[in-house]
């Protein structure tokens, strides 16, 4: 049945179709060849056009240029050259300049590269070319970057840095060592989980040892010999706290390197920062500041580390004993201050 049906197909049209294509073969392909030139002539226009524009900035930073990571002095240096005086990438140059120099935090210099930039290039699309942003109003990119740069300064204003921690005003712990004692005061106040945890595990640093850092950076103590963290079973989870509080990671400060998240079962890393670090905000929780003996920490981080793990001394400074003195009590051990 499906055999008769197929043979009462008539095929005509399509023998028919076959016949013109053979026909107009010659000519098929000519149009076929027009369109494949006219494509190739597009795209190398295309590319010439895309050349040009990127001329002026080969010329001045190279063929592989990224002139956005150019540094102010660098940037001031091809101005005063004379290399993009008059060239499309001047206007460009000059506006890189005021970024880099907002960047670097110098926000004086950007504004008044800005405002140069806006009386020399008036009619550029950087100065004349009003869009819409978060805010919704109407600003040109260098009128946008203005506004931006003069929030940022006022909201720095209104929230300096601190420039200090309080004194400690708590329990002093005094590590013992045979290159001198090392003076913890301690911000119960502030940080009164995290002193109270010390406070627990200061008596197993004994026999403990100084042995773990990164230069200009951190001391970490509590370390077995081998440059393990020291393990504190006896004392309940969770170990060691995570708080929040308002002291700053300045140099000098102690620290428990603990994330609000699960470090491990009970091995903290105790901690001296050498060198003050705000990036260490949300990672660690500061409790405490060596009041004395911080100079001999620094001269520990200079002694010769393992060439097979560069962070561990060869030599740890071993903690012979820890002494604790209540708040308002002069700390049983001396050592030098910092």
């Amino acid at each position: 049945m499906a055999a008769e049906r197929t043979s009462g197909i008539d095929f005509t049209g399509l023998e028919e179709t076959f016949e013109w294509l053979k026909a107009k073969k010659n000519f098929l392909v000519g149009i076929a060849l027009i369109l494949a030139l006219g494509w190739a002539a597009s795209s190398f226009v295309s590319n010439q056009l895309e050349e040009q524009k990127r001329e002026p900035w080969q010329a001045v930073f190279g063929a592989d240029a990224t002139p956005w990571e150019a540094t102010p002095a660098e940037l001031e240096a091809l101005l005063s050259a004379g290399t993009v005086k008059g060239t499309a990438a001047e206007p460009y140059v000059r506006y890189w300049l005021a970024l880099s120099k907002h960047e670097a935090g110098d926000a004086a210099g950007a504004l008044a590269a800005l405002q140069a930039f806006k009386r020399d290039y008036a009619g550029s699309a950087l100065s004349s070319a009003k869009l819409p942003g978060s805010d919704h109003e109407l600003r040109s990119a260098v009128e946008r970057m203005e506004a931006q740069i003069t929030a940022l300064e006022q909201w720095k204003q209104q929230n300096p840095l601190p420039a200090a921690n309080p004194p400690p005003n708590g329990a002093a712990v005094t590590l013992v060592t045979d290159r001198g004692n090392i003076v913890i005061g301690l911000y119960p106040e502030q940080a009164p989980q995290s002193c109270a945890a010390f406070l627990e595990v200061a008596p197993l640093l004994k026999d403990r040892f100084i042995g773990k850092v990164a230069p200009e950076k951190w001391i970490e103590a509590g370390l077995t010999e081998a440059g393990v963290a020291f393990d504190t079973d006896a004392v309940k989870e969770p170990f060691p706290p995570f708080e929040v509080n308002a002291l700053s990671h300045f140099a000098g400060a102690v620290t428990f390197r603990q994330a609000p998240f699960t470090k491990g079962p009970f091995q903290p890393d105790l901690r001296v920062l050498l060198a003050t670090d705000f990036n260490e905000a949300g990672r660690s929780t500061v409790f405490g500041h060596v009041v004395a003996g911080f100079d001999l920490l620094l001269a520990m981080t200079k002694d010769p580390r393992k060439a097979e793990n560069p962070q561990l001394l060869e030599t740890p400074i071993k903690i012979t004993e820890v002494q604790i003195a209540p708040a308002g009590s002069t700390p049983p051990g001396g050592g030098s201050g910092n």
